[in-house]
């Protein structure tokens, strides 16, 4: 049996009966619904509550008035649908576009905060200038390799 109709079967029974359990304490002023049932003093009443829950229990196994789905029917109704031909008909059938920079901030925002989700800068290489000009190389030519 499947976590799910196990929850839908629990949801359906847990408005049947509501006791509270043994380590809560009931709110003073009204008496709670678990004393109600009891009808008892406080002499025996947790061993008198933990009856009844057990007798509430073996009621809750009785299936009148319910009906009963097969097994099949249910799996066919939840079984998982490929929706991407309508998704893409949708998507190809809207016309508008929005802007570029809209769209970048948007993208931006989506990504993560990791490093492996970030873009990667591309550094931009100055040239190198020289301090020397082309004067200075030859005037320097000239001083080191003689007067030519």
């Amino acid at each position: 049996m499947s976590a799910a109709l196990l929850r839908k079967g629990l949801n359906l029974l847990s408005d049947d009966v509501k006791v509270q359990g043994p380590g809560r304490k009931a709110t003073r002023g009204q008496p709670s619904a678990a004393d109600r049932l009891a009808n008892t003093t406080k002499k025996g009443r947790m061993k008198h509550l933990e009856r009844i829950r057990r007798q509430l229990e073996t009621n809750k196994a009785t299936v009148k008035g319910k009906i009963v789905k097969s097994a099949l029917e249910e799996y066919k109704k939840n079984r998982a649908t490929d929706h991407t031909e309508e998704n893409l008909r949708y998507l190809l059938g809207s016309k508008e576009l929005t802007e570029s920079s809209i769209t970048q901030k948007v993208e931006t925002h989506s990504r993560g905060r990791k490093a492996k989700d970030r873009p990667k800068l591309k550094k931009v290489k100055k040239e190198e200038k020289s301090i020397f000009s082309e004067r200075d190389f030859k005037k320097f030519e000239r001083e080191y390799f003689g007067a030519s």
